[in-house]
């Protein structure tokens, strides 16, 4: 799964939901795209 993830990285896709879901770490997710890992904001949900 690592490797499509980096696969998808190379292609320029948003590997974001990668690291929130655990399947790669904040730190490989630097090492794939170079950039530093920020945790999206959550959203409340609507009443």
């Amino acid at each position: 799964m690592i490797e499509f993830v980096k696969l998808m990285a190379k292609l320029n896709a948003d590997i974001t939901n990668y690291v929130v879901f655990g399947t790669i770490t904040p730190e490989q997710y630097k090492e794939f795209t170079g950039k530093d890992y920020v945790q999206p904001a959550t959203q409340q949900p609507q009443a």
